[in-house]
């Protein structure tokens, strides 16, 4: 594998120099980046295809293969044309990455070992834009002619209606009946977690009059009516039931301490059906914090930015300290989340102690997320972020004029073990002044439209004036095909990129990144970058290396997997307590993932007529031991609240034969 110095930067005049803070020098031993993601992809281009397909290859910034992962998809020609891929893991649930023609729709069906495992409609309706310069178009017609067409891919996924096992071939088949070819770029295949059920004494906005998901009808007032009662209640709790619920405009977060819970992001889809401008997300009200937002999918109608009007964010407002959100999946708003008050200095609220975490931020028509308006003390940390318009991940000290806001500096933001890919517009990771933050241990892919990591004045606000005690940290992240000959202004960025407009770039360490195959140079300023130009404004670049063979390998994680007669049929949280499962083996994925295969011991528990248990809301509970051999303990000559410490319950695989779920409880002696 090589390793070396590179060629890192351009001066004002274009003037390519050596940088002698790029001396070369030992990898670190801790190669890894990027997000722990609990699925495994598959690209195209590696799966076997039918005839009907063509394989598609390009480089060159107008095409449309330049936005695949890799610069390279399979065309689906010809109906029942086809990818087919060997699965290396299980999985029952699966993300598709696709492009069609602007304006059309098609229809593919997933099938494992040639059975249908689920259709899947396709639409680019919530794709393509024509950008040029600062302005972006919905419409070819509404564009000069200059400009360029970009979001070209989007996604769509479902659960499997069967579980896919490793060896299983999983096709991907073009079944609409039109002359479109179905652009396929990857599949991603996960094994889905059982759904979370209502936490006890929860509110359910299934409690609302009857509200149900699927039926057409607007849920906003059920969802309000639902945190309006879980804030006077023990729990504070909203749960929002597995389903399709639809909500009719934006909603607004106006409780601390609440927490909205979904089933799971494959469970629970919130949609916001209308198309408007300001027409759906969630707002967090001024003075609002301590509040967790978790495990559902939420999508929109959006269609447009409206000329950057749309104010149609999947998450706005200010929020307060101890404010979370984990485990939700945000696609199709003007951007994932844009934190910022907009109001006179002397009203203003701010996110302060914000944290995003787990993820999947994607097909924005902006910024995945924006900390603006003197947010602090935020994190984005583990999370898929992919196919945004703008930059993935942003923090902006901005001074909104509008309203004189005068907003303070933001500070001490940080991006951390993210996977940020295939932006189609600016930059993976951009930061616009302010003081403290931190950048590490980021994968950065296939930026091609605009640096990886940018950090310029271009815009009005605190800029870098202020960021003095302990500067800004650029650490141990991987930028792979990042950086581009043509900005939509005619400029080259490099994979690391500064530039200066309002305010010289001050106090910045940029040390121990990994980059590979970059569009342009490997780190670029418009002020140079020799050693005077460095050190008057306190920017060190140090040990960062180009290496092109580096490959593309994120975190390496454990997924863990229940399986009954030697075949998985879930997967195990992270949270369960492992000494109710027999370890049965593991192995390791394509990507660095190792994969552990357990055996519930409530599976391993023999039960006969003559056991003893409760009924327990429609649920028979059996009682034994934990260890390796559990034991049977009979509800009536048992002391368990004397003898015994409760460990936990699991629910055998197999109901009893008159369907009665079964139900384990494992206790140890004290």
């Amino acid at each position: 594998m090589k390793r070396g110095p590179f060629i890192a930067g351009v001066s004002a005049l274009g003037v390519i120099a050596l940088v002698p803070a790029l001396i070369p020098s030992a990898v670190a031993a801790d190669d890894h980046y990027g997000a722990n993601l609990p699925y495994t992809r598959y690209e195209a281009e590696e799966a076997s295809r039918s005839e009907g397909t063509s394989l598609e290859r390009s480089d060159d910034l107008e095409s449309t293969a330049i936005e695949a992962s890799g610069q390279s998809y399979v065309a689906l020609t010809s109906k029942e044309s086809s990818v087919d891929f060997t699965a290396s893991v299980p999985g029952n649930a699966l993300d598709l990455r696709f492009t069609l023609p602007d304006h059309a729709s098609g229809r593919v069906d997933v099938r494992v070992n040639g059975e249908s495992a689920a259709p899947l409609n396709l639409s680019s309706e919530t794709a393509w834009q024509y950008v040029g310069g600062d302005h972006v178009y919905d419409e070819p017609g509404q564009a000069p002619s200059t400009t360029s067409a970009r979001f070209r891919f989007d996604e769509a996924h479902t659960l499997l209606n069967r579980q896919v096992h490793k060896g299983d071939h999983i096709q991907i088949v073009k079944v609409g009946d039109d002359q479109n070819a179905y652009g396929i770029d990857f599949i991603e295949l996960e094994e889905a977690l059982p759904e979370i059920s209502r936490p006890a004494g929860a509110v359910s906005i299934a409690d609302y009059r009857g509200a149900k998901p699927g039926d057409g009808v607007d849920d906003s007032d059920a969802l309000i009516w639902a945190m309006n009662e879980a804030a006077n209640s023990a729990s504070k709790t909203v749960y929002i039931p597995a389903g399709s619920w639809e909500l009719g405009r934006k909603i607004g977060v106006d409780h601390s301490d609440l927490t909205i819970q979904g089933a799971g992001m494959w469970y629970t889809n919130l949609r916001f059906t209308s198309d408007q401008a300001g027409g759906g997300g969630f707002v967090f009200d001024r003075g609002v914090g301590g509040v967790t937002v978790t495990d559902f999918y939420m999508s929109s109608a959006l269609t447009s930015r409206y000329g950057e009007k749309a104010q149609y964010k999947g998450f706005a407002g200010s929020a307060g300290a101890n404010t979370r959100v984990a485990n939700v999946w945000v696609e199709h708003f003007e951007c994932g989340f844009w934190m910022g008050d907009y109001v006179d200095a002397s009203q203003m609220t701010y996110t302060d102690g914000m944290v995003i975490e787990n993820a999947r931020i994607r097909n924005n028509f902006a910024d995945g997320v924006n900390f603006a308006q003197g947010t602090a003390n935020s994190t984005v940390r583990n999370s898929s972020v992919r196919g945004n318009g703008d930059d993935g991940l942003a923090s902006w000290s901005s001074i909104d004029a509008s309203t004189n806001s005068q907003a303070r500096v933001a500070e001490a933001n940080s991006f951390v073990d993210n996977t940020i890919e295939l932006g189609w517009r600016a930059s993976g990771i951009g930061i616009f002044g302010g003081k403290s933050h931190l950048i590490r241990d980021n994968l950065l892919i296939n930026n091609f439209s605009g640096a990886g990591i940018r950090l310029n004045t271009v815009f009005d606000g605190h800029n870098f004036d202020l960021n003095t005690d302990g500067g800004i940290t650029i650490a141990h992240n991987k930028l792979v095909r990042s950086g581009t000959t043509n900005d939509f202004y005619g400029n080259t960025r490099g994979a690391i990129d500064f530039q200066e407009v309002k305010g010289d770039i001050r106090n910045v360490s940029v040390s121990d990144n990994v980059i590979v195959r970059p569009y342009a140079e490997e780190i670029r300023a418009d002020f140079g970058l020799g050693e005077s130009a460095l050190s008057s404004r306190g920017i060190t670049l140090r040990d960062n290396k180009r290496d092109d063979e580096a490959g593309y390998t994120a975190k390496s994680q454990v997924v863990n997997y229940a399986q009954v007669d030697g075949l998985v049929v879930r997967g195990i949280p992270e949270t369960d307590d492992f000494s109710l499962y027999w370890f049965q083996g593991e192995e390791s994925g394509p990507d660095g993932t190792t994969h552990r295969y357990w055996v519930s011991k409530a599976d391993g528990v023999e039960l006969t007529s003559d056991m003893e248990y409760t009924q327990e809301g429609g649920v028979r509970v059996y009682n034994v031991t934990t260890g390796d051999a559990p034991s049977y303990l009979p509800v009536s000559s048992t002391d368990f609240s004397g003898s015994y410490r409760y460990v936990g319950d699991l629910a055998r695989s197999q109901p009893a034969d008159d369907g009665t779920t079964i139900v384990i409880r494992f206790w140890s002696a004290k």
